[in-house]
């Protein structure tokens, strides 16, 4: 079986896309690369757009509010801003190492690969993960609320739930048959972004130098700014978790660097250029709240915090119409960002042998797109959209993603521990991420897996469900794909009495596709 050595580095450069026949002297895999691989398109500020995308939602115009209720006061609230951005940047450079050690597509997946064994057991847990767990309904859900109330639309669930769908009917189809148009049109959603968290920081300038339409509100007085810290462990780490969690999002370009030119490099600017932007922007956009809005209207706000800055400063015509559309807008990046790389990680797990159907599931044509996986993906999110009824069940449905994201991410990292203290793994990569700040990430991290199971002080969460559940329903699909290892490549072989025998062609990028013959 032809192997990939992952130890080391593969080249920077992009490699032209041969249109032969690349099957060798195995008769069953015939494989003509245009037909599996992508183009290497993607740029620096084509990287970027996509970490911008994946982490910048609705989240930073309304998760503020939820932090200072918790925290408690101005001062802790900034604070936890901040160190949740240390943290997640720390994060980043655990994937500028294991990206520039092994510079193609996967992400996740292919450094859980390298790291344990065995690799087809990782592969498949992954597969569950992908599929079910990196879904974009509610990011769809946020765009179609605040479209109908940016159009002044009531809104019930069907009509809400109607346009979620459309909105992701909408990003997948644009991957599919306009790739070229989808990216650029993530580019410019990713400019947009960036811009509207510009303005907010202006208005909160704005704001500082006077120009309300309100008394100050004074958030910033020194003798009042730690005034009503919350002196509840649990309600200062749920805080900090929140804060943590809307950072999540810089590992979406290493899911797709086999589309990345030069992409040791590429990423090495990329990442930490949209990891300062982004951790800059927040802790400017969470000053320009404070110095517009009172802290009692923090603590009773049921819209945006963002809406309460606009209107204290512009006026209620400002507040009630253009900020719900820039949220729409901020949505639907994450929409794109999305569809553009859950589709190809399925294509990745198609070309490892793992899905049903893997010949046709990890096929480009006829638009040179994963169009199964694209398929696969919108499918699973019409279903999580419309299929759980209205309220708990669905807030927590589309809730899933967070904590099995920040799980694969400390076990990857535990992985890179294992890789450079192993004299066997010849870990080589062009980037060193220093010990301390993976020691740091990795507290981080595990006090992120701990947090959801420590008891609330009134034993509830923020639904009606038990506050625990999320986090064990992750985790329990996760283990479906350990049940799925056990089953199609363990116990069956041996009940019927046959050996998968595992088939590889490698491929230009430094993937292989692997198909696992039947022999007695």
């Amino acid at each position: 079986m032809a192997e990939i050595d992952n130890k080391n580095s593969f080249a920077e450069e992009a490699k032209p896309v041969p249109q032969y026949d690349v099957s060798n002297d195995q008769d069953f895999l015939h494989i003509v690369e245009k037909d599996v691989l992508q183009e290497r398109e993607i740029g620096v500020f084509g990287a970027v757009s996509l970490i911008v995308n994946k982490i910048i939602g609705a989240g930073i115009f309304s998760t503020p509010s939820t932090i200072f209720k918790l925290s408690g006061s101005v001062g802790m609230s900034l604070i936890l801003w901040l160190i949740a951005g240390f943290i997640s940047t720390c994060g980043a450079m655990v994937m500028l190492e294991f990206g520039s050690a092994i510079p193609r597509s996967g992400g996740i997946k292919v450094y859980l690969e390298r790291s344990f064994s065995p690799k087809l057991l990782q592969t498949c847990v992954y597969l569950f993960y992908c599929v079910f767990l990196q879904v974009s309904a509610s990011n769809a859900y946020t765009f179609s609320s605040y479209l109908l109330l940016a159009a002044g639309v009531d809104q019930t669930t069907w009509k809400t739930r109607g346009v979620a769908c459309a909105a992701a009917v909408f990003a997948v189809g644009i991957h599919t048959v306009a790739p070229r148009i989808g990216r650029g049109l993530q580019d410019i959603l990713s400019l947009v972004k960036l811009f509207t968290l510009l303005f907010i920081v202006c208005t909160g300038f704005a704001a500082l130098a006077g120009h309300l339409k309100i008394d100050n509100p004074q958030n910033f007085a020194i003798s009042t700014s730690f005034k009503g810290t919350s002196n509840n462990g649990y309600n200062i780490g749920t805080a900090l978790l929140n804060a943590i969690f809307a950072f999540q999002g810089y590992d979406n370009v290493n899911a797709v660097l086999s589309e990345v030119r030069n992409p040791k490099k590429t990423l090495k600017i990329a990442l930490p250029s949209a990891m300062a932007a982004i951790t800059v922007l927040y802790l400017l956009a969470n000053i320009a709240y404070f110095a517009a809005v009172p802290k009692e209207e923090f603590i009773s706000s049921k819209i945006t915090i963002a809406a309460s800055l606009f209107e204290n400063v512009f006026g209620h015509s400002a507040a009630t119409k253009a900020l719900p559309a820039l949220v729409a807008i901020s949505a639907l990046g994450h929409l794109l960002g999305i569809a553009f790389t859950v589709p190809r990680l399925i294509q990745e797990l198609a070309k490892d042998g793992v899905t049903p159907f893997p010949d046709i599931i990890m096929q480009n044509r006829p638009f040179r797109t994963p169009i199964f996986g694209l398929a696969i993906h919108l499918g699973v999110t019409i279903l999580f959209i419309c299929a759980p009824p209205a309220g708990d069940a669905f807030n927590f449905i589309v809730s899933l993603s967070s904590y099995p994201t920040t799980f694969l991410l400390t076990v990857i990292t535990f992985g890179l521990v294992k890789l450079r203290l192993s004299s066997t793994e010849r870990w080589i990569s062009a980037f060193s991420t220093p010990w301390i700040v993976i020691g740091l990430y990795l507290a981080g991290n595990i006090f992120l897996l701990v947090m959801p199971y420590v008891r609330p002080p009134d034993g509830k969460g923020n639904t009606n469900l038990p506050y625990w559940l999320t986090s064990v329903v992750a985790l329990a699909i996760l283990s479906l794909g350990i049940i799925y290892y056990i089953l199609r490549f363990v116990l069956a072989p041996r009940i019927f009495g046959y050996v998968l025998q595992p088939v590889a062609v490698e491929l230009s990028d430094g993937s292989q596709v692997t198909r696992y013959k039947v022999s007695k």
